[in-house]
């Protein structure tokens, strides 16, 4: 990834906070002697002890990509965070060009495939857990009649830990512009009504 050191971002709580809130992610494998397979899907940070750098997650079986990491446990997840177009208009310091903030983040590490029936079922608890956790009447993790066979679970899904290794993230937020230009685009996205236009003002906020 293209990372200008103005745009670096190297704080780890902001890169966990970037994941935590952006849990539907690129997966990237490395067949052999093939292009990259890209895959869509959500993963969170696991909740056991000593497990603060592992990311869990699963798929469904007829997913191939599975079989990849059985050749090379390698890949890439790629988390995206807010970003939004920038007017020119907004700036105070002059004329100038548009441009784009955002933030993202690219994982790097080896994925641990994970078939065993009670770890999967512990592995969906916890991704449950997780995202109904905003609910004030969150649905408790409960499998269906058809799945209760240990057999019939791991014939439809597979279960991953994927520990990382490498973060390259980075947070685009205009930080090569002069504070008064900063200013005007914090002023300016409060013209928005977009999710993605106050996630980015928040980041910048949370910069000042």
């Amino acid at each position: 990834m293209y990372l200008p050191k103005h745009f670096s971002q190297d704080e780890d709580v902001k890169v966990r906070k970037l994941i935590d809130q952006n849990g539907f992610v690129t997966l990237l494998s490395y067949p052999k002697n093939e292009q990259p397979f890209i895959n869509h899907l959500p993963i969170i940070f696991s909740s056991q002890p000593n497990e603060e750098d592992i990311l869990l997650g699963h798929m469904a079986k007829r997913n191939p990509q599975w079989m990849h990491f059985k050749e090379n446990p390698g890949c890439t997840i790629i988390v995206s965070g807010g970003h939004t177009y920038i007017t020119p208009r907004w700036y105070k310091s002059g004329r100038d060009v548009p441009t784009w903030n955002y933030a993202i983040a690219h994982l790097h590490g080896k994925i641990e495939l994970i078939e065993g029936f009670n770890e999967q079922v512990e592995i969906l608890k916890q991704l449950s857990r997780f995202y109904e956790s905003p609910s004030p009447t969150p649905w408790e993790f409960e499998l269906p009649d058809d799945l209760l066979d240990p057999s019939a679970l791991t014939s439809a899904i597979i279960s991953f830990k994927f520990r990382i290794e490498k973060v390259e993230a980075k947070f685009k937020l205009s930080q090569n512009r002069p504070q008064e230009d900063r200013d005007g685009i914090i002023e300016g996205l409060l013209e928005r009504t977009d999710d993605m236009s106050k996630s980015v003002r928040d980041m910048m906020l949370e910069k000042e």
